[in-house]
Parts: structure tokens; sequence; C-alpha cells
């Protein structure tokens, strides 16, 4: 069952203060988050703050927090406070007990403002092991990894925080009217996760802005050859401007918007295709941030035009935490100075539920740099889809993107945020929305998505949305309804239309098919007639995948990638038969895609590269593979005959086999996987005489057909003569071991039976001619088991033997 939060944006109100949680605990990586400001800030309240303190483990109820308590009689240290890690400037007790410490411990810090009313904004930021409610002047403004409602000195932290958490400043907002003249007090208790506790942690600081000062961004969307739209986020109203021009020193051009908001959103036009361009974010009085190296953007190239162009992929990246870092910085360090061009997020962006809040942490403070250089192209995930509604188009997710609808950036109108199309150089992107909009075969987006991909000419065709088609890693696409609509649904249309590539995330690991086509059904349905190529797709192993062009093909095989690895792993069976490879690692997924050729490489949090693979387009077929030869037809029974043949190729992707019986027309009987030099024909008619032929195909074609091979099935005998002599031996626990002896040189099975009385007799196994022993386990302890058995040839079955009883040890 899933449980989904209200679809309405909340405002955590406390009297007529309203508290904004910027971040949870990420800072920003290297390179900085990009956020400046016109004004001046100051520091009410320094980290390294001296606080008073009470660690005598009293419940203090809620008079402690009020600005008029008599804090006199406590302790005072400077911050960091704490105990256990050896970092604190003061250290506070927990008791005498080390198995039983006390859960909370309790802070305050008197501070002076002069004008609140001068600030435009203050930023918290809190140090805390393990959880800490903080207020001001008595009013709760902030809350971490504690439970909602009442707390007491008695209650637990939500969990234990440990690793690079401990060390790490969690960041908020704050409305400076939660501020008085004069004398202002913050009071904070810190609670533990439990009594055994290694370490308690605790530091604030408190910065007051005066102006205008950015919060989130700026950050790149909808990018075309000739406009981007560029959003950012301030900590008060004004209007917008974004500066720009070809040099940091050359910003002249200007595009406005003239409304006052917090959420700025500038579509900068009449830009010139493949183009750099540099930036500034601001007002029309002022910039805010920007103008500088780092504040830059490349336009698309004509649509249509070949580009040497770098895709990013990230799925499941929402995390906030060390684990997405990791494959952060790994892929940084990997493209270094080659940048990005654009970049793709496979749903799952902001866990747990995609709140505002979780967006600032997981996605604006973990990307920062990125998101200023590089168009960021989202899909929805079930966890993002939470706080968000896909009909209505409203809820974090959609407040925060700018997502094409009416066609501007290439493709079909498709009227709505939640799916939509692209055009980048000679590729055509497809994002559908898998989780909550309506994903039947006749349903709006499936009809749309057909109007789409079989209008674009571009020579590559990318797809990508959360819920993956095929995948056993911690989600399984044959039992879960959203992957297997959008398998049985979505992908006969992209197929048809010749689609290349398909992006998913959902399951927390790597995932890789063979070139496919016509997979629409269960795990277990999958043949190898549905491999385009069974290989590696890897030109230093069983060479490139290709498929014709120049533009799309139908049916032509595509690759599958589930790549929801980007910011945790979660393991699973990873034994799906579509997939290539599987893996349970960190990750992220690099495109790179230059004419007729698109790389791909999935590098994990280390930057080692786990996996590639080579699509090629528009190149001339391979040959067809030369002909199978020597083959052989022996005879097995009397219902089957064996085949045997040179491979005489070694570029086929197959064999076909196919049979004729007495002399007439040859059909089509098996479809084998490369290297395949033997079959074993079956459920022939005895005495009958048949005919046999191969062949090898590839993309390139088949050959002609092997030498032709004939041969008879046994007759039968006209009786068999029954197995004799059977004994039954009780062994280990559980089993029995039955012997007998071989009468006859004709048969070719025999046939057990097992019986619970001695009457009633049941087959429990059919065994090859010439066996002679066969041990019979699972069975009840201590029990009484009757056995016998008889030979067969055909539909001839011989007498039963003896009948032995045996008693289970």
């Amino acid at each position: 069952m899933t449980f989904r939060l209200s679809r309405h944006r909340s405002l955590f109100r406390l009297g007529a203060v309203a508290l904004l949680l910027l971040s949870s605990g990420t800072q920003p990586s290297a390179g900085g988050a990009g956020v400046a400001g016109q004004g001046m800030a100051t520091t009410p309240v320094p980290s390294t703050a001296t606080w008073r303190y009470l660690d005598n483990g009293s419940d203090q109820g809620t008079a402690w927090r009020s600005p008029s308590f008599d804090d006199g009689a406590w302790a005072s240290g400077s911050a960091q406070l704490g105990y256990g890690d050896g970092d604190e400037a003061t250290v506070v007790g927990f008791g005498s007990n080390s198995a039983a410490k006390y859960i909370t411990t309790y802070f305050r810090h008197t501070f002076s403002v002069a004008d609140p009313a001068a600030y435009s904004g203050l930023t918290l930021r809190l140090l805390r092991d393990d959880g800490a409610v903080v207020y001001v002047n008595g009013i709760e403004v902030y809350r971490s990894n504690l439970p909602a409602g009442q707390v007491n000195h008695g209650t637990l932290a939500l969990a234990a925080v440990a690793g690079t958490d401990e060390n790490t400043f969690s960041q908020a907002s704050m409305d400076p009217a939660v501020l008085v003249p004069g004398d202002n007090v913050i009071a904070v208790e810190i609670h533990q996760a439990n009594g055994t506790s290694s370490d308690i942690s605790f530091a604030l600081e408190l910065t007051a802005s005066e102006g205008v000062n950015l919060t989130r961004g700026p950050y790149l969307q909808v990018g075309t050859p000739n406009s981007v739209v560029v959003r950012w986020r301030t900590d008060a109203t004004t209007d917008s401007r974004v500066r720009y021009g070809a040099s940091p020193s050359d910003l002249t051009n200007m595009a406005d918007d003239l409304s006052q908001t917090t959420d700025h959103a500038v579509t900068v036009a009449g830009l010139q295709p493949n183009t750099r361009y540099y930036y500034s974010v601001g007002t029309t009085g002022a910039p805010i941030a920007g103008g500088d190296a780092s504040h830059t953007f490349l336009t698309a190239p004509a649509t249509g035009t070949n580009k040497a162009t770098r895709i990013w992929v990230l799925g499941d990246s929402g995390t906030a935490n060390a684990e997405a870092a990791a494959v952060r910085d790994a892929y940084l360090t990997f493209t270094g100075t080659r940048g990005t061009d654009l970049w793709l997020m496979l749903g799952d962006n902001a866990y747990e539920t995609g709140t505002d809040p979780e967006f600032q942490a997981a996605v604006f403070n973990m990307y920062p740099t990125v998101l200023r250089q590089a168009v960021l192209w989202p899909t929805l995930g079930n966890h993002d889809g939470q706080t968000a509604d896909s009909a209505t188009g409203t809820g974090p997710y959609y407040d925060i993107f700018t997502l094409p609808k009416s066609g501007e950036a290439g493709g079909v109108p498709s009227g709505t945020e939640a799916y939509y199309s692209f055009d980048y150089g000679n590729i055509h992107f497809i994002c559908l929305e898998s989780f909550e909009t309506n994903r039947s075969v006749n349903s709006p987006m499936m009809t749309w998505l057909r109007n789409d991909v079989m209008a674009t000419t571009q020579q590559w065709v990318i797809a990508f949305w959360h819920h993956p088609p095929y995948t056993k890693g911690s989600h399984n696409s044959d039992t879960e309804v959203e992957l297997m609509e959008m398998r049985a649904n979505a992908l006969p249309i992209l197929e048809a239309a010749g689609v290349d590539l398909v992006l998913a995330g959902h399951s927390h690991s790597y995932e890789r098919s063979f070139l496919l086509d016509g997979h629409y059904g269960s795990s277990a349905t999958l043949n190898s007639g549905m491999k385009v190529d069974g290989g590696s797709g890897r030109e230093d192993g069983t060479g490139a995948y290709r498929k014709p062009g120049p533009g799309p093909t139908s049916n032509a095989g595509a690759v599958y990638a589930v790549a929801g690895s980007s910011g945790k792993v979660s393991g699973g069976a990873l034994n799906h038969p579509a997939m290539f490879v599987s893996l349970n690692n960190l990750g992220s997924l690099v495109l790179d895609v230059d004419g007729s050729r698109l790389d791909a490489k999935f590098l994990d949090q280390t930057g080692a590269v786990r996996d590639y693979f080579t699509l090629l387009k528009d190149v001339a077929p391979p040959p067809a593979p030369a002909a199978p030869g020597s083959l052989s037809a022996a005879t097995l029974s009397a219902s089957s005959i064996g085949l045997t043949w040179a491979d005489n190729a070694s570029t086929e992707d197959g064999f076909v086999v196919s049979r004729a019986t007495g002399g007439g027309a040859f059909g089509d009987i098996a479809t084998l996987d490369a290297d395949v030099t033997a079959f074993t024909s079956t459920g022939l008619t005895a005495a009958t005489t048949y005919s046999f032929r191969v062949r090898a195909f590839n993309i390139g074609g088949s050959s002609g057909n092997s030498n032709t091979a004939t041969a008879t099935t046994e007759t039968p005998p006209a009786s068999l003569a029954a197995p004799s002599g059977l004994t039954a031996k009780a062994g280990t626990t559980g089993s029995v071991t039955l012997n007998w002896t071989d009468r006859s040189t004709t048969e070719d099975r025999f046939e057990l039976e097992r019986s619970d009385d001695g009457v009633s007799f049941a087959a429990i196994r059919t065994v090859p001619a010439d066996t002679r022993t066969f041990t019979d386990s699972g069975l009840q302890r201590r029990q009484n088991y009757w056995y016998r058995v008889r030979g067969g040839a055909g539909s001839l079955t011989s007498p039963y033997s003896n009948v032995v009883k045996v008693k289970t040890r």
C-alpha cells in the first residue's frame, strides 16, 4: 500500500512566524552553491558561541524555552559542546551509567538585535548528534531527527547519526519576524537515539542578511538552440533580470521579468545555436550572483545536426547523503574539463516524499555547479510523487521544474509537464511519467507517445522514465503493476518506431540488457528470438550492437538500462534473463553520442567503469555468416534424434534448425544461440525417417543451409523385459536408495513409482535408459514406503518389477 501525503503545499505555521527549511544536512559540493547577495551579512550567533547548558538528566518540561527563564545556575561553555568525539570545545556530562546515558541535554544562548526589521532573512545552521529541537523566544522554529508532536526529556531521536553526518551542519531559513528588538534567546534540546550512544554533538550558527540574497540556484531548464530558461530563488520578493553575453566581463544583453517573486524564471531568447554564453542573475537594480566563469551555458546545437554530446544520467539520486556525493564526485572527476551538455534524472530525485526542503538538500545543495552550467531534464519518481499531482501539475516537483509541454524544445506538444519530449542535436528524447499517470494502451500519454515518436526523424531516440520494464533488483518487473504496464503498453510503441535506448531507475542497482525487441511479457517468456544481438555490445568483446540508419528503423532492437543506484544500493536477485550485466553498485551512467555512434559507460562511486557498450547506426551491416557444415544425425531412441554440426562462422548471432518428415517440406523447429553446435530433436514418431538442415544468421542476413542429414527413429520392440531384483535401503534422514537390474537393451527410460500403503502407487520420477539406481529424498521420517519400477520405449512399457517395502529413519 502506498501512503500519499497531502498534494497541497504545506507551510509550517507557528503563530505569525513561518520557517522554510532549505536543506537537511548535505553541504554544497566543490565549486560552491553559487549563493551570493546584494546586501551585507552579519552573524548574531557564531558557531563558536558560549552557551548555558544543563546536563543532569532532569526533565525541564517547557518553561526552560522561555526568554524569561533563569538559567543562571546552569554551566556554560563555548561550542562545539558534547562528548565522545574528541573535537569538543566543551565536554558535557552523561551521568554515572554509561549503559544508560542521559537522553536529553539542554542549551540556551542570549543575543541582542537592535532592529530585526533591518534583516531580510535569517539562516540557521545546526550541528546535532542525534536529534534536536530549536526554539527562538519560546517558539519552535526547527526540528531535526525527532518525531512530530510533543517531545519530553525521554523522547528518543529517530535514528543514530553516524559517519560524515556527525560533522555536517543542516541548514534552514527563518523569518526575521521571530526576533524582537533587544535580547533574544535561542533554546535547543539535543536528544540521543539510545542510552548507550557513544557521543553527543551540538553547535549552532545564526546568520542575518540585510538585502536580497540567493537561496537556490541558478539552474537551467528547457534548453533549445535559441533559448534557455534560467531559474533561481531569493529570500526577498524582487523583480528578475538575467544579464548575459559572450564573456563574464561583457554581460550587455538582458532578459527581464518585472513581476515580483521569490521564485524566479526568466526565458532568455534570441540565442545562437551551439554557442557559449556567460550570465548573472539578479534584479533590474543589480546582479545577485554570477558574472564569472562558472556561470555559463552552451546552447543546444541546431536540431538534426551532429555534435559530440555528453549526457549524465542519475537515477534515485535523492538521498542527499555521502553515497550520492561520492557518485557525483566520481563523475565530475571523470568528465573533467569536458563538462556536461545535458543531464537526466530518472526519478526519486528527493527522498522521502519530494518536499521542497528535500529537493533543496538532494538536488540544489548536491549539484550546484552542474545545475548552473547544463540543462537538467527530470522525470517524476514514486517518492517525488508523494507530494506532486501530475493530473493538475502541482506540488513541489512541478513548482521547481519548468518542462516543455507545448513542443517548444522539439517534438509533439504534450499539453502537460508530466510527460514531454525534446531534441538535442541529432537525438530525440522522450520522457514518460510512470507513477500516477494513466498507463493504459489508449491513454492520453500512450496516444501522445505514438504521435510523438512516429513524427521524429532524428538519428537517435532515447526514452526515459522511472519504473523499469525489466528488473530483478530491489523491484521485480514480473509482479509490479507500473513496471508491467510500461513494458506491455509503452515498449511496443517505442520499438515499432525504432527506439534505441530506454533508461529507468526505481531498482537501486545497475542492470543493462542485450539488444532486444519484442519482449513484452514476464521474464519467463524471453526467448533467443527476442535478442536481436545476444552479445556484449562491446567492441573488445562480441562487437558493438549494430542498427540500420540513419533514422529510426522499426523493431531493430533497443538496449534497456536500469540506473537507479546514484544514491543507494538495495540488492535483489539481479538475475533477469534480459540483462547482459546486473550490478549491486553505486554509480551513474555516462552517454557519449557522436554522429552514428553511441557509447555508454556505467561509472561507479570510485570512478571505475563497471560496464560499457556501444551502439552503431547508419553503418553497413556485417555480411551474412558462412553456412554451418558437417551436419550429422544420430538416432537416439524411438522418439529422438541428435544433431551435431560444424560452426564455420565467427559472426553469427544464432542458428535455425529445420526438419522434414519423410519426403515432406522443411519447417523451422528451433532457434539457437551463437556458437551452439548440437541439438536434440524430441517428440518424434517411432520408426519414422526425418531429414534435418541448419543455417546461421546475423543482422546482415542468413547463411545458406548446411548439408542435409537424415536418420530414422528406432522401432520399439514388441515387448520389454521387466527390471528385476529391486531393493530399497533407508539412507540418511528422510531418504531411500533404490537399486535394480536392467534386463532389457531397448528401453529409453525407467519409470519409478511409490506408495504410502502398498496398494495405490504414483509416479515419482522418470530416469534415462541404462540407469540402475535412484535416491528418493525429502520423505517423512519413520514412515513405511513401497516402491516398484518398469521400463519404457516410446509408447511401450514393460511389466513392473518386484515390489519392495522400506521404513525410513
